[in-house]
């Protein structure tokens, strides 16, 4: 682990120079861990260089650090701060031994939530990642004087890329999620949409979308009029959208108004091209199948 403090001055280069990493922050204890994931040549090399062999699924957490963590949650609505950081120590002290250096399927490498994970919601914002220090500072300012109401927040980030809703899209980006449990989750994620609100941050489509101002939502994806549209053309009956996400995109349609010709133009041409690319998946599978 190292110092919170320390995690501004050392994140971009430790987002440039691994293939995967995530912070995880435990501010009540002005602590920070560091996970990174790298290719190596075969499993046996890296056994060589000193990994432990994980043949199976890794577990983020085993049952008694998840058992540790419950208990810190206890102590916490009981007020026993001291003694629930006591106890987070301990959770990080037997997740770095355990994980510090070893091989696995890429698949199974830092799964957090599948096995041994304790209930409870989430927020995730996308922010452009030329923001991250001062992002960074904000909310490790924020919580120098207020206590997280759960153990950690972590962060990742992303590349940049040109799809329509993506949170990345036309810059990289970097994610803080933040995690509580889901009675006081609403209160939380007001709070922290607020506080990073000037940033301009992107909303993970998957993670508290019931925390979200459609008009707010609209004003940070650039081509989300050229989505509606496309969905217009390509699902015009909704056939792939449950009742929150045609909620949503009801919204969204009556925010963002009439489209311009020229974007509907690009979504013609965009229906031409996934029509295009669905016959020729239909006359590869029957050669295939007369193969």
């Amino acid at each position: 682990s190292i110092p919170m403090d320390d995690v501004i001055q050392c994140f971009d280069s430790l987002m440039k120079t691994n293939k995967y990493a995530r912070v995880v922050v435990y501010p009540t204890i002005k602590k920070a861990t560091i996970w990174t994931a790298n290719p190596v040549a075969s499993r046996e090399a890296a056994v060589a260089n000193g990994a432990s062999n994980n043949s199976g699924y890794t577990n983020f957490r085993n049952d008694e650090e998840k058992a540790m963590l419950e208990s810190f949650l206890d102590l916490c609505n009981g007020n026993e701060f001291e003694e629930a950081d006591r106890v987070l120590e301990r959770v990080l002290e037997s997740q770095i031994q355990r994980l510090k250096h070893y091989v696995g399927q890429y698949n199974h490498v830092l799964c957090l939530e599948r096995n041994n994970g304790i209930p409870h919601a989430d927020i995730e914002m996308n922010f452009s990642y030329e923001k991250h220090k001062d992002v960074l500072q904000t909310v490790f300012d924020h919580y120098e004087n207020n206590r997280l109401p759960y153990y950690n927040f972590e962060i990742r980030t992303t590349n940049q890329d040109d799809a329509f809703l993506s949170c990345c899209q036309s810059r990289p980006g970097m994610w803080i999620d933040f995690q509580a449990k889901a009675e006081i989750s609403h209160e939380f994620f007001y709070e922290m949409t607020s506080m990073l609100k000037h940033f301009g941050y992107r909303k993970h489509w998957a993670k508290g979308m019931d925390n979200s101002d459609p008009s707010y939502v609209i004003e940070q994806f650039p081509d989300i009029t050229k989505f509606i549209e496309a969905v217009k053309l390509i699902d015009p009956v909704g056939k792939f959208r449950n009742e929150e996400g045609e909620s949503w995109f009801q919204a969204l349609d009556l925010l963002t108004g009439d489209c311009t010709e020229s974007i509907k133009e690009e979504t013609v041409v965009l229906r031409e091209q996934l029509v295009a690319e669905e016959k020729k998946s239909e006359r590869c599978l029957i050669a295939v199948c007369d193969g």
